[in-house]
C-alpha cells in the first residue's frame, strides 16, 4: 500500500564531459489511462476508507477490536497482493498484521495484551503512512503520478487515501490505549 514511491531520476545520465547519452534503458511515460485493475484497485482506496469511517462512526464502544481487525486484515492482505504482485518493498502486510493480530488478542479474552499490540500496530501504519505522505503531500499530483507511473487522478486519491488512514490509524491507537 505503501511502496509504490520507488525513486526516480527525470534527468538523462550524463558522462564526464557533460553530454547525455543512451546506455541505460528509458524510463516509461506516465499512463495516460490506468488498466481495469489499476482502476478496481483506486476505487478501492476511498472506498475501503468510507466503509471503515462508517463503521467506526456507528460501532459501540465495544466493537472497536472487531472493526480494527477486520480493517487491518483487508489492508494486509492488499499488501500480500502488491508483494506478489512485484512491488517487493511492500511491508504493509507486517504493519497492518501487528494491528490484526492485537484486535484478535483483544477479541480472545487477552485485552491488555491486545490493546499493547493493537497500539504498536497502529503506530506502525500510522507512522508508515506519515513518513510517505510527508514525502509526497507537497509534490504536485503530475510528480507523483510520474513517479509511480500512474495518473494524476490516481495520485490526488492516493494522497488523500494515505492522510485518511493516518488519521484512522490514530483513533485507532487512542482507542486502544484508552480502552484499557
Amino acid at each position: 500500500l505503501l511502496a509504490p514511491l520507488a525513486p526516480s531520476s527525470t534527468s538523462a545520465p550524463t558522462n564526464v564531459a557533460g553530454n547525455t547519452h543512451m546506455a541505460s534503458k528509458p524510463e516509461k511515460p506516465t499512463p495516460r489511462t490506468l488498466t481495469p485493475v489499476e482502476q478496481f484497485m483506486m476505487a478501492l482506496m476511498p472506498g475501503s476508507q468510507a466503509a471503515c469511517w462508517v463503521a467506526l462512526a456507528t460501532a459501540d464502544s465495544g466493537s472497536l477490536p472487531t472493526i480494527a481487525l477486520y480493517t487491518s486484515s483487508f489492508y494486509a492482505a492488499w499488501a500480500v497482493r502488491n508483494y506478489l504482485s512485484g512491488n517487493t518493498r511492500e511491508r504493509g502486510m507486517v504493519t497492518f498484521g501487528t494491528l490484526a493480530a492485537g484486535a484478535a488478542l483483544c477479541n480472545h479474552g487477552h485485552p491488555l495484551w491486545g490493546a499493547r499490540v493493537a497500539v504498536l500496530g497502529s503506530a506502525l501504519v500510522g507512522g508508515s503512512c506519515a513518513l510517505v505522505l510527508q514525502r509526497v503531500a507537497l509534490w504536485p499530483s503530475a510528480k507523483l503520478a510520474h513517479v509511480s507511473r500512474k495518473t494524476d487522478v490516481w495520485a490526488r486519491v492516493y494522497k488523500a487515501h494515505l492522510a485518511s488512514l493516518t488519521l484512522m490509524m490514530g483513533c485507532f491507537a487512542w482507542g486502544f490505549a484508552t480502552a484499557v
